[in-house]
């Protein structure tokens, strides 16, 4: 754009546009007049060496394998590294793998399992198993409710699992893999009535740095954070069953999180950190180079 395009474009004064581009132009040293007098924002060139370009392609290759990527992004920046490279080595380099299902983004799934969910169809996926190096599993799940985790606010659907044995099950939306809906007849039968994991209330204090992160509204699944006379915080936060589950969670706050309640929480916690004090204060042992 031109000056006068961008001053139509954004309908700014000409003084406060001249300030901007004044100061933009110091932050990107790209940024630039043609000789028709058009801005323009120039990318600079790559200086990666051909070896940075095959370690970063090999892993393009990584994630196209596990399917958590969109596919073209992926072999669009294949081709931008690959480019520059020599002939020989571009028809040498494997093509990017397709993954036998690709993720979809929550956004995606969330219309499948509603439609299913209302329509009292069952939703076939693959499941990505947690803590399992991207282990998966078919599943073909009958969905009874949909409802987010106490805890970390993800989208979790509650159903019947058609292949499995127990009577009712919970799948994280973000870990579905190539939902979509069974071909077959919607459920006659009447379902259970589900139950979303059951909360209970986990009353913590911050301190510090914590407590600033707290009242600034950075942890959205805390409740209304009350200021105490020495300026630290409480808040509650609703975690499924007797709150154990959100322990690791508390803990990665270090100093800075307290638990007041429930005592029987309170109590883990104490000794947890008590186990990483008396590690903390153990010397480390020292094995042999030949150790596996």
């Amino acid at each position: 754009m031109t000056h006068a395009d961008l001053l139509e474009a954004t309908g700014l004064e000409e003084e406060v546009l001249g300030n901007l581009l004044t100061e933009l132009a110091t932050l990107e040293p790209e940024l630039q007049q043609d000789e028709h007098l058009h801005w323009r924002l120039g990318a600079p060139e790559s200086t990666w060496t051909a070896a940075e370009r095959l370690t970063l392609h090999r892993g393009l290759s990584a994630l196209a394998t596990r399917g958590a990527e969109p596919t073209a992004a992926l072999h669009a920046l294949a081709h931008r590294l690959t480019a520059p490279l020599p002939t020989h080595v571009q028809v040498a380099l494997p093509p990017l793998p397709q993954p036998a299902q690709q993720t979809l983004a929550p956004e995606q799934v969330l219309p499948l399992v509603t439609q299913a969910w209302l329509g009292g169809h069952a939703l076939q996926f693959e499941y990505l198993r947690p803590g399992r190096a991207q282990s998966r599993r078919r599943v073909t799940l009958q969905p009874h409710l949909i409802c987010g985790h106490p805890v970390t606010l993800e989208l979790l659907v509650v159903g019947r699992e058609l292949n499995g044995r127990r009577p009712q099950r919970t799948f994280r939306l973000a870990r579905m893999l190539g939902a979509q809906l069974h071909p077959g007849r919607p459920a006659a039968a009447p379902v259970p009535v589900p139950t979303c994991p059951a909360a209970s209330a986990v009353t913590l204090r911050f301190t510090g740095q914590a407590r600033l992160r707290v009242i600034e509204g950075r942890v959205p699944h805390l409740s209304e954070p009350i200021i105490n006379p020495d300026g630290s915080v409480d808040a509650t936060l609703q975690a499924p069953h007797d709150g154990r589950a959100a322990l690791p969670w508390i803990l990665s706050w270090g100093g800075g999180a307290e638990v007041l309640s429930p005592a029987p929480l309170r109590a883990q916690w104490q000794a947890e950190l008590r186990a990483a004090l008396t590690a903390a204060q153990r010397p480390p042992t020292q094995f042999g180079a030949g150790a596996a």
